[in-house]
């Protein structure tokens, strides 16, 4: 089994007991390092499978483990291990202990849409809901739950409304994502006997991307390792680009502090990309201060040299990318799917997309096409989601919609619900009895009471045996409530069950879903695609793949385009002032550079719209931080004099730091030609010191001691 391994990847998989973190680099293959670990555990020393928690951060990540670790183990010990993400694994654990957090098993799951529009509905309660955007408030409050804040003044504005929602959530017998990790802590917490039983299963614990783990996935993590220590990491810090998601990167900065004696590996041997790939994304990555030290390499080929072309503007920067793949791919001899165009912005691919359908050069776009935009899959879905649930409130006001036509009726029963403290579900179900209280048409209570004479009919006749055939039925419902969806609208949710019943079953579980687990794990599942791209559907396709940096992780193409490299689009505006955001910055472009495998080509435009108006721009800080002789500047008769290199060979030793005239973290200093700053960190350049100052007007810079006076202030 381990023949193709080097002895490093031998130690990590050998190493089976106590607190363990692997670095692995970009292209280092630590998939195949957990992989192999999981078979070695069961194989060669003989661990209970049913013992073994392995948790990703996507359903694709999980499936690929699966079918790793499915060719050197068999079916039975296979369907044991739990592996899936943080969301699915413990949204099972409280769906089997549901009862201790005060939920029934089939409990909802609220995505983004359903919040917002709970939250949306609090707002128009208190007359606040001109002033206020549910996003936002959706964002603010997963950020608490997220990293476990109490909320200390209890009398302002957002406590309110997170109270409100919590109880709406709770009435309604639904969860929202962020909740899935909450309510498990909580369970933990307040029943110790449950966080036992639950130590006792998983004594030994596997996290890939642990990088992009937030505060409460930590936690848990932590009070699931405490009985048996075992607990094997894998991440890499320089790919932590996350931090909008909750995403935490000190988990992994402080790895050895919250779990003592921890044994420390590193995969830095990079199988994908050429020598120079490796090393500009070296140099661009070792400008950043808040690291685990490490020096990735590779023994592929040298390779060519990074290329870098300044455009004249956006559509001279599209035509540039455009010509260039034409070029290549008959030069190379390559297929278009060869080819990955990044961007740190959506908005950036609408030119390139105009370019490529003129040169003829087929394209995908691979965005977040979410849920919330197919309107008749989230119609479908209220009635699949009543069924199991009849006080799912957002739910319920889909179809309600639909139902009553007077607008007046509606919101005369919205009131009457919240002013007598009666369910809605439990109003429009005994319509004959409230409607007294209400203008409503006859009509309209002929609607509402076949409806639900119908959901209850369905109700009765679940078939849990045949999930396929309850949909098929509820489908049939469905098109005749609305005879304007088509059934081919529908075809994704067929499709969606048949895959999650034929993929436990290739797994080792035969057992039938209801259909309350279904529902659940396809919310689960579309929350969690949002997150990656199904690297085999991009191979599939003869065509150029267009997409954000975000989306990009995980996937390599042999010849990738980075575009828009300027100040403030990347790094973007935002994190202009912020040097944790700066930071963040760097580590996503350092995530693009190490997609490519064989040629990275970089752009950036000397003017681009921006905001509504034309903006001049200056290169990007990250096209300086590379070494000279690893860049080729494309286009010479440009004369590129404004691009200044800084090809300082950053030291990848570690060495104890020492200033000379006891200089000090946040002292202020004036400098002659940039003017006031704070110094920020000390640092080596071969012998000399260094020290990195954040200057209000310039941003960060590192001087030589020795070469500079600096007056403290």
């Amino acid at each position: 089994m381990n023949k193709d391994l080097n002895h490093i990847q031998k130690k990590i998989i050998e190493t089976i007991y106590g607190p363990i973190l692997v670095i692995a680099g970009a292209g280092s293959g630590k998939t195949r390092v957990i992989t192999y670990r999981i078979a070695y555990m069961i194989k060669k020393i003989g661990i209970n499978p049913s013992n073994i928690l392995a948790i990703t951060f996507t359903n694709k990540a999980a499936r690929e483990m699966k079918n790793r670790i499915s060719i050197m183990i068999n079916k039975t010990e296979l369907s044991k291990i739990t592996i899936g993400t943080f969301h699915s694994i413990f949204s099972r654990i409280l769906r089997a202990e549901s009862h201790y957090i005060g939920y029934k098993s089939n409990y909802t799951i609220y995505d983004q849409k359903d919040s917002e529009n709970v939250i949306k509905q609090i707002l128009k309660d208190i007359s606040f809901d001109k002033n206020f955007h549910p996003k936002e408030i959706k964002n603010r409050i997963s950020e608490y739950k997220n990293n476990l804040y109490c909320i200390k003044n209890k009398n302002n504005f957002f406590y309110k409304i997170y109270k409100l929602y919590a109880k709406r959530c709770y009435n309604a017998g639904a969860l929202d994502f962020d909740d899935i990790l909450l309510h498990t802590n909580r369970l933990f917490y307040y029943y110790p006997d449950i966080l036992i039983k639950y130590q006792n299963k998983f004594k030994y614990i596997l996290i890939d991307e642990y990088q992009d783990t937030n505060i409460s996935q930590n936690c848990i993590i932590k009070n699931l390792y405490y009985k048996y220590k075992n607990i094997f990491a894998v991440g890499d810090d320089a790919q932590s680009i996350y931090s909008f998601r909750g995403a935490n990167i000190s988990n992994i900065l402080n790895f050895h502090v919250h779990y003592k004696k921890a044994k420390i590996f590193r995969l830095e041997q990079n199988y994908r990309s050429t020598d120079s790939i490796v090393q500009a994304s070296n140099y661009v990555i070792a400008c950043n201060k808040n690291q685990i030290y490490k020096k990735i390499w590779t023994n592929n080929e040298k390779g060519e040299k990074i290329k870098i072309y300044c455009a004249s503007s956006e559509t001279d920067e599209a035509q540039y990318i455009a010509s260039s793949i034409l070029s290549i791919k008959k030069q190379k001899e390559l297929q278009y799917n060869s080819f990955a165009i990044l961007y740190r912005a959506n908005f950036q691919s609408k030119i390139i997309e105009f370019t490529l359908k003129k040169m003829k050069i087929p394209y995908k776009i691979y965005g977040n096409i979410s849920l919330e935009n197919r309107k008749e899959i989230r119609d479908f879905l209220s009635y699949l989601r009543i069924i199991i649930n009849h006080y799912d409130e957002p739910s319920l006001l889909r179809i309600l919609k639909k139902k009553i036509e007077y607008k007046k009726t509606f919101d005369s029963i919205l009131n009457f619900s919240k002013e007598k403290k009666i369910r809605i579900y439990d109003i429009v179900k005994n319509i004959n009895y409230y409607k007294i209280f209400f203008k409503i048409k006859k009509t309209t209570i002929d609607k509402l009471n076949n409806f639900f004479f119908e959901i209850d009919n369905i109700k009765k006749n679940l078939n849990k045996k045949n999930i396929k055939e309850d949909i098929k039925n509820i489908i049939y419902f469905f098109l005749k409530e609305n005879p304007t969806e088509k059934i081919n609208d529908l075809q994704y949710i067929i499709d969606n069950i048949s895959f999650y019943i034929d993929e436990k079953k290739q797994f080792g579980n035969n057992e039938n879903p209801s259909l309350s687990e279904f529902i659940q794990n396809f919310y689960l599942e579309e929350h969690e695609n949002d997150k990656d791209i199904n690297k085999n559907n991009i191979h599939e396709k003869n065509k150029v793949s267009l997409m954000t940096i975000h989306l990009s992780k995980g996937l390599e193409f042999p010849v990738v385009f980075i575009t828009g490299l300027e100040e403030n689009l990347f790094p973007s505006k935002s994190s202009y002032n912020n040097p944790l955001k700066i930071e963040e910055e760097r580590r996503l472009f350092y995530v693009a550079l190490t997609r490519a495998k064989k040629i990275a080509m970089l752009s950036y435009s000397k003017y681009r719209f921006l905001w509504g108006e034309k903006k001049k721009n200056t290169h990007s800080r990250f096209i300086n931080e590379m070494n000279k002789v690893l860049i080729k500047i494309e286009n010479k008769e440009k004369k590129l004099k404004s691009l200044s290199f800084n090809f300082k060979k950053y030291s990848f030793e570690k060495k104890k730091i020492t200033c000379e005239k006891k200089i000090e973290k946040g002292m202020k200093v004036f400098h002659p030609n940039f003017g006031i700053g704070i110094i920020i960190n000390f640092g080596f350049y071969k012998t000399n010191e260094i020290v990195t100052v954040l200057f209000k007007k310039f941003g960060e810079k590192r001087i030589l001691l020795k070469l500079n006076k600096l007056i403290l202030i």
